[in-house]
């Protein structure tokens, strides 16, 4: 069997998998409104040796409440190593069938976040956003021995369910709390060895002067959490230009989107795998401080 869903090719695959579900299900949603009323427009995480695990490797629970903002609700059905003896994966994927069965979409995240697109008698058809030539997104899970994913991490498989989506009233001020709360309390979202907010920086600084500048882990984590702040300063830009008052005024909408959008290309040029260490130190020490100054701006517009 096979369902009729598409994950769009997000360097966010989390958000990639979310507005396949959204679109699904037909809620309208903006790719924009996802990444910043899910709170994850404001996330940045990153291991100690800046490996590429830091757009997947953080604590989901508020992610997950927020995304109660855009009418979804998200639930871990299981993790499972692909070493993990038959009978349980066995078991994982009979649920997961069922789930698929009844009509609930399903992704799971292993290698990379992929959205569940169906199954035959040999495994699951998974989704490739970036191609079928990316090694990070196998189309398949094959029943019983999971070997697309033998040199990965755990499997975990998610469910969606569709809701009511929130007023941007009610939505946009937890998302801000989020992003606040993201920079000035990285511990409620760290998983260990990982630093999230002004520890994200810190670690990322002390890796380049490590000597991981060059390698893979600098260019995905940039590109990701550049596109997390390109997709603010767009939502902060409708925001702004939008013809009835919103949940931000349009000064302070209009102030963040040139904010984020600064943000977003320091951190692009990051990702640039010709530019020098220094220059990279450089550039993420800028976005860190305008990072800083953005939450402050944002603080200031909760207190009032």
């Amino acid at each position: 069997m096979r369902i009729s869903i598409e994950q769009p090719p997000d360097n966010t695959s989390l958000m990639g998998v979310v507005k396949g579900v959204l679109d699904h299900h037909g809620i309208d949603c903006r790719s924009a409104e996802v990444f910043v009323l899910s709170g994850h427009a404001f996330l940045i995480n990153i291991h100690e040796e800046l490996c590429p695990s830091g757009p997947y490797c953080w604590r989901y629970d508020r992610f997950v409440g927020l995304l109660r903002n855009v009418g979804l609700e998200m639930r871990e059905i299981d993790t499972l190593t692909p070493t993990a003896d038959a009978h349980r994966k066995a078991r994982l994927e009979a649920t997961v069938r069922e789930r698929l069965d009844r009509g609930i979409v399903c992704s799971l995240l292993g290698l990379d976040n992929q959205l569940v697109l169906g199954y035959d008698d040999h495994g699951f058809h998974t989704a490739q956003p970036w191609s079928d030539q990316v090694e990070s997104t196998p189309g398949r899970l094959g029943f019983g021995t999971w070997r697309e994913y033998a040199a990965g991490p755990p499997v975990s498989f998610f469910e969606f369910a569709p809701g009511e989506r929130r007023s941007d009233v009610a939505a946009v001020p937890v998302a801000l709390d989020f992003a606040v709360d993201a920079w000035r309390c990285p511990e409620q979202f760290a998983r260990q060895g990982y630093g999230v907010g002004c520890e994200a920086y810190r670690n990322w600084v002390a890796a380049i002067d490590a000597g991981h500048a060059g390698e893979h882990g600098n260019w995905w984590n940039a590109v990701v959490w550049a596109e997390c702040r390109e997709r603010a300063g767009d939502y902060f830009q409708a925001l702004a230009a939008a013809e009835t008052p919103g949940p931000v005024g349009p000064r302070q909408a209009r102030e963040l989107a040139v904010d984020y959008r600064a943000l977003s290309k320091l951190l692009y040029r990051v990702s640039d795998k010709s530019a020098s260490d220094s220059d990279k130190r450089r550039l993420v020490e800028q976005a860190r401080d305008l990072e800083t100054a953005w939450v402050e701006r944002i603080e200031g517009i909760r207190s009032r």
